[in-house]
């Protein structure tokens, strides 16, 4: 195929591309482009990569995002979305040290889009969050908006489904379209209510249709805006849905050393009185959410103020009570660390719930075995 037909062919691919609305396709095939001219014709490629460097800004300006109006139900009249701008109060979650490279390396890439388009890549342009209630899924989306320096909007499910099936794909398609006209941070909060299965024989076929419009759309995302789908329930997604995104990141539990910098940083300015406790709560706690340990960290502190109680009084009282009606191997470990802590047998006893005779009996045993 000689040069004017391969120019011919793509000229016509992407004018369908192009006709039909697809500008991400669009990004994409030129991005395809770069990569087989890179090395017969360098000065193109660069050329073209510069053009999908600046598309995002100079080429398709995006309205101000305060003069951008949120969508509105037709009826109730209230909002469809949360928009948030500035993000106030985006500390840095605490995460493990995988999913907060992953992050970071999302945000980073919105600063080198020349460079990545150099090499015919574009931006990551969306994630999936998967992972329990209360890992931190809403506040890495709301820390990702705060690095890129973009709202956050968040769709507003209460309002958006509706009895009027018809209706709830047309308020999605105007949140989506809405986010879409500004550069900014979507988050699809509990996605698996929005993206379920196809073969639930519990739903109709226009929620079914619904679930392959989104599919769609994230297919088509454009890389001016971030999406982010967050859900606790990923079984209940449907299987096509993996696949749509860019990057799936996994929410776990915090393992014992997140546990402990999370407890400190709950606890405030207490957090050093804490030390000697850390290695029974992280126990104790194990199967805590980070939004757990920060809600029982506070309840502590509250208590502690209210009373005008040592911290150590209500630390105590509160562990006494979930011991004693813990596993007996828990209640062991406790005691053992307790006594540790200098704690003496009669306190221990009254703690955890174990007769002293048994804490000596079982110490006499791990000395000898």
């Amino acid at each position: 195929m000689d040069l004017t037909e391969r120019l011919s062919e793509n000229l016509v691919q992407l004018a369908r591309l192009g006709l039909a609305g697809r500008s991400q396709d669009v990004q994409a095939y030129l991005r395809q482009a770069v990569r087989r001219l890179k090395g017969q014709e360098p000065g193109l490629a660069r050329e073209l990569s510069e053009l999908l460097a600046r598309a995002p800004t100079e080429l398709s300006p995006l309205r101000d995002f305060g003069s951008a109006l949120v969508p509105v139900d037709a009826d109730s009249r209230l909002a469809l979305a949360k928009s948030e701008y500035p993000i106030i109060g985006s500390e840095a979650p605490i995460l493990d040290d995988e999913l907060r490279i992953k992050l970071e390396q999302v945000a980073s890439e919105r600063d080198h889009l020349a460079a990545l388009e150099a090499q015919g890549l574009g931006p990551t342009r969306s994630l999936l969050f998967v992972g329990p209630p209360g890992v931190g899924k809403t506040m890495s989306a709301r820390w990702l908006a705060h690095l890129l320096d973009r709202p956050l909007i968040t769709l507003d499910l209460a309002t958006v489904m509706s009895s009027y099936l018809g209706k709830t794909g047309s308020n999605i398609r105007a949140v989506l379209d809405y986010a879409k006209s500004v550069e900014s941070v979507l988050l699809l909060d509990e996605f698996d209510s929005i993206a379920k299965r196809r073969d639930d024989e519990g739903d109709v076929g226009e929620l079914k249709r619904l679930v392959t419009v989104l599919l769609q759309e994230v297919d088509d995302w454009p890389a001016t805006s971030l999406l982010v789908a967050a859900t606790n329930h990923g079984e209940l997604l449907d299987p096509a849905v993996w696949r749509r995104f860019d990057d799936v990141l996994e929410f776990r539990l915090p393992s014992s050393e997140l546990r402990e910098d999370l407890l400190r940083t709950a606890f405030g300015e207490d957090g050093e009185k804490i030390d000697g406790w850390l290695p029974l709560l992280t126990i104790l706690w194990e199967d805590r959410s980070y939004s757990d340990l920060t809600r029982t960290a506070q309840w502590i502190r509250r208590r502690a103020t209210t009373k005008a109680l040592n911290l150590d009084e209500v630390l105590l009282d509160r562990i006494g009570n979930e011991l004693r009606t813990s596993a007996p191997e828990m209640r062991k470990r406790a005691a053992a660390l307790l006594a540790q802590q200098g704690m003496s047998d009669r306190r221990i006893s009254e703690t955890v719930g174990i007769s002293r005779d048994t804490m000596r009996r079982d110490r006499r045993d791990a000395k000898n075995g």
